[in-house]
């Protein structure tokens, strides 16, 4: 049996303090698709406006084992939401050392961009060092599932699209809704969300199921951060539940 979650404990985007009403009667179809996201019986938290990485998008879903989430809040160690020390943690094994010339290696940076990162890292308990100069990783700090951003429109296909491509930058997949479309206008945004491997739900029906897409292992990193320190107070409380799916 798993749990999901609405938490409530995100940064509302400047600008968005009255919602237009069509749009707020398309949260629904976006929960819902949430509710339906492959592996989503296992494990969903959903984050409105959550600040990711690169922009906000309505809704940010995470499909994964909850405890992950909880596990990465019982570590006590402050987010890693630096892009550059993303990058550090993420080319960091979890049981073999590496040395600070070890990571800039696999990373293609400099030495000297990682070696004075690493140390202070480490004195936060974002990295272990283990003898003089080498790291390991705390396993909970690893994107424990996936993220989805949900993005809701009325109108204005092509705004909607440029907008959640802008979250393939760190979201494993986006799923764009929207309301009743033209014939047409909907053949031209379903062939450009397929192209994108994206999701699309129409008037509340999904018309294409979104696949994961490639992101770089510091930005999944970053995001994963981000997202376990915006549902740290909401996890816990019961009135935050959605529903259960068995």
């Amino acid at each position: 049996m798993a749990y999901a979650f609405e938490v409530k404990t995100s940064t509302p985007r400047a600008g968005r303090r009255f919602e237009p009403i069509q749009e707020r009667e398309l949260h629904h179809d976006a929960l819902a698709s949430a509710r339906s996201l492959p592996g989503a019986t296992r494990g969903l938290v959903v984050v409105p406006e959550f600040a990711g990485p690169i922009g906000i998008p309505d809704f940010t879903a995470y499909v994964g084992p909850i405890d992950r989430i909880r596990h990465r809040a019982q570590l006590e160690v402050e987010p890693v939401i630096n892009e550059l020390e993303s990058g550090i943690v993420s080319a960091a094994f979890f049981r073999r050392p590496s040395t600070a010339l070890d990571i800039a290696d696999a990373l293609g940076w400099p030495v000297a961009t990682v070696a004075g990162r690493a140390s202070r890292l480490a004195k936060r308990g974002a990295l272990v060092e283990i003898g003089a100069g080498r790291y390991i990783r705390p396993f909970p700090i690893e994107p424990g599932g996936r993220l989805y951003a949900i993005e809701t429109k009325v109108d204005d296909w092509k705004s909607a699209l440029r907008q959640v491509r802008t979250y393939r930058v760190w979201a494993d997949g986006y799923v764009l809704v929207m309301g009743k479309l033209s014939d047409r206008v909907e053949s031209d945004l379903t062939n450009e969300v397929r192209r994108d491997r994206g999701g699309l739900v129409i008037a509340g029906a999904w018309k294409i199921r979104p696949r994961i897409g490639k992101v770089a292992a510091r930005r999944r990193l970053q995001a994963w951060e981000m997202f376990a320190a915006a549902t740290q107070s909401g996890l816990g409380d019961p009135t935050f539940a959605l529903g259960v799916h068995s």
